[in-house]
């Protein structure tokens, strides 16, 4: 069973990409490679939801319905863009999310300097 989960995880996580790959280079067993690119993989899940929550708690109720319908936009885009036969595309979800990461930190700082735009804030920023 065990090998069974880590053909499966190393399957999921082989195509990874320049940057992913590059934090994980230093490891000689793909054992030790396919861990590395999961805690990638998911650390960055992690700070997406961070940045979600963030900017959850900074806007007013509407926008938090709005926000929450981007978001759910985006997360259909995501898979649409990164998964292929069943299997996630690890180089290309890490791409997605740092991303969307990096726009929701924007408007983060925007909200806490004061100058919150709502529209930026639901705004469909993947395209």
């Amino acid at each position: 069973m065990k090998r069974i989960l880590s053909s499966l995880t190393l399957a999921l996580l082989m195509p990874v990409a320049a940057h992913a790959a590059g934090e994980c280079d230093k490891y000689r067993t793909s054992y030790d490679k396919t861990y590395c690119m999961a805690k990638i993989f998911f650390e960055s899940d992690n700070e997406l939801n961070a940045s979600y929550k963030d900017l959850r708690n900074l806007v007013n109720d509407t926008t938090k319905q709005q926000l929450k319908e981007s978001q759910l936009d985006w997360i259909r885009y995501r898979n649409g863009a990164c998964e292929s036969g069943g299997s996630i595309d690890v180089d290309c979800n890490y791409r997605v999310n740092r991303s969307r990461t990096e726009y929701l930190r924007d408007r983060v700082r925007e909200c806490k300097a004061g100058t919150c735009r709502n529209e930026m804030v639901a705004k469909k920023s993947w395209d």
